[in-house]
């Protein structure tokens, strides 16, 4: 129970940096700069706002100063980095792989909201992602290190190749962001478990996109960002690619 509420706090405080820093993700803008609250005032950072969820409840979600709603990431990221790190260390009972697994899990979530919000896969957020995951390769209980960078090339393999695959259908079927993402989940999860998330990204996009189309919600011209879908099947295979893998192979 100690174990899972440490988990749960780191990925409360984790949640909460990465909102902190998420409008740098996408722009040029140096990660150094001073921090603001408010995406449409930049108003000067108040301290409320430097713990989880505090500023947000006792703003009651409007910035105190320009009375502009706040980003619901504000609750989902720190919320969800809760829920994620605490699932993660139960799934591999084991503390040390468990927090590393909720730290790329949270990064999924939140390359999930920027391609929601900004239709963007941020190289500040891929990048420094496939350094750490490839530092941390040795930690993985089922994985070994030349398996991960196996998954890794071949994330970028599957990637390039369903970039090419999809050039006839115009250029926002599938784009360079996805192709980094797939080999992000690739240096995350090994060769075996990447294809076992790519195959549940790509089956929950495809129901959804065209549930989307028949009910009329959206036209097959409409954007229809890949990397929510490719975030959850990165997750799924994360903690149950091994599983699911073994079933598949019988």
């Amino acid at each position: 129970m100690t174990e899972l509420l440490i988990a749960a706090l780191a990925g409360l405080l984790l949640g909460h940096l990465l909102d902190l820093a998420f409008v740098r993700f996408y722009t040029s803008e140096d990660l150094a700069t001073p921090l603001h609250h408010c995406p449409a005032c930049r108003s000067p950072f108040r301290a409320r706002f430097a713990s989880p969820l505090t500023g947000y409840v006792m703003s009651l979600g409007r910035c105190p100063d320009c009375r502009a709603g706040l980003p619901v990431r504000s609750v989902i990221l720190p919320l969800g980095g809760a829920a994620l790190f605490t699932t993660s260390v139960a799934v591999f009972d084991n503390f040390g792989p468990g927090i590393v697994g909720g730290v790329f899990a949270t990064v999924f979530l939140t390359l999930t909201l920027t391609d929601f919000e900004r239709r963007l896969l941020p190289n500040r957020i891929v990048y420094p992602s496939i350094v750490l995951a490839i530092a941390l390769s040795w930690v993985w209980p089922h994985v070994s290190v030349p398996e991960v960078l196996a998954g890794g090339l071949a994330g970028l393999a599957l990637g390039v190749s369903l970039l090419i695959v999809s050039l006839p259908f115009g250029k926002g079927a599938f784009g360079i962001g996805d192709v980094k993402m797939i080999a992000l989940i690739g240096f995350v999860v090994g060769p075996a478990s990447l294809l076992v998330g790519v195959f549940v990204g790509s089956v929950v996009g495809g129901l959804i996109a065209a549930t989307l189309i028949v009910a009329r919600l959206k036209s097959r011209r409409d954007y229809m960002p890949h990397g929510p879908y490719l975030a959850l099947g990165a997750v799924i295979a994360l903690f149950w690619g091994p599983e699911l893998w073994d079933i598949y192979t019988g």
